[in-house]
């Protein structure tokens, strides 16, 4: 079932769903380091869009003087906060020290504060679903679970880790272990439209036909596939999100936008949030509903009928 306008709450022309991927916390890591040194080679390939000084600078850096994990995320909630919105944060969860697995402890002490941070300014925390624990309910579940216990909410929403997904076994496992939402369904490497990625929508068991009781909030565009795949600039990647936001206003759908919180106070790749930034001042313009992928399922449920 997709929800087709009017669909928003204060005639709203259409919805704003800001989301960010909570895959690396700390500047000094070993992944982190581990990373940017595979987006060089990429680069150095040709698989990679992105400026290879900028990169090495940054290795460098971050290993000599890295940033505090702080300003990071206070710089998400200060470019939001000026518009009165609030996002959701999706934390990593899964094997430690393997292969896409989790990068932190959910346990850490700056961790918690950032969850404490999070939950004062009224955001939402969600699961980044365990790349290894795919399509299993009870591994959902667990990852839920240890959200729960550690900051003391309980997660409604996921969006799988490197958006890891196959119809229907993602959506029944997610909808089994309980959540409201999904936020996997879409393309991470290019910005690609179908009709029904414009709205939200309940998903079909296609063997039964019966819905699947989870709301699916389809992403839009993610930073990475802005500058990494594209290697767009500052006004060409403007122009393409704009070229987005103008379908998804012309039929009063919802906006998903995946900004992943490192690429903020960033000195090497400032793109990233000077982006961000002045494409929120002009959707700000256009006057969305904007609010956290729980409130958003929440009242795309509310007028299903179901």
């Amino acid at each position: 079932m997709t929800f087709e306008p009017p669909l928003w709450p204060d005639d709203a022309p259409f919805a704003l769903f800001l989301s960010h991927d909570v895959d690396q916390v700390y500047d000094r890591g070993f992944y982190r380091t581990l990373g940017d040194i595979n987006h060089l080679q990429r680069m150095f390939r040709g698989k990679d869009h992105g400026n290879k000084a900028a990169c090495c600078r940054r290795i460098g850096r971050s290993l000599l003087r890295p940033k505090d994990w702080r300003r990071q995320f206070e710089r998400i909630l200060e470019i939001e906060s000026a518009y009165g919105w609030r996002s959701t944060f999706f934390f990593l969860d899964g094997n430690s020290w393997s292969r896409y697995g989790t990068r932190y402890d959910l346990e850490d002490p700056p961790i918690r504060e950032l969850a404490e941070l999070l939950i004062k300014a009224n955001c939402e925390i969600g699961v980044h679903g365990g790349y290894h624990d795919f399509n299993s309910a009870a591994g959902y579940r667990r990852s839920a679970e240890r959200l729960e216990a550690v900051f003391g909410i309980k997660p409604v929403g996921i969006r799988n880790h490197l958006l890891k997904f196959s119809y229907p076994e993602t959506w029944k496992a997610q909808a089994q272990a309980g959540f409201l939402y999904d936020a996997t369904f879409g393309m991470s490497e290019q910005p690609e439209f179908q009709a029904v990625r414009m709205h939200p929508f309940i998903p079909k068991d296609p063997q039964s036909g019966a819905p699947i009781k989870l709301v699916v909030l389809p992403l839009t565009v993610m930073d990475s596939a802005l500058f990494r795949v594209l290697g767009l600039g500052m006004q060409e990647a403007l122009q393409m999100l704009g070229n987005l936001l103008d379908q998804v206003k012309s039929t009063g759908g919802l906006f998903t936008l995946v900004w992943h919180n490192n690429y903020f106070d960033e000195q090497e790749y400032r793109i990233f949030e000077e982006v961000y930034a002045e494409f929120l001042r002009r959707v700000a313009a256009c006057k969305p509903f904007c609010a956290t992928g729980a409130a958003i399922a929440q009242w795309c449920q509310s007028h299903s009928g179901q």
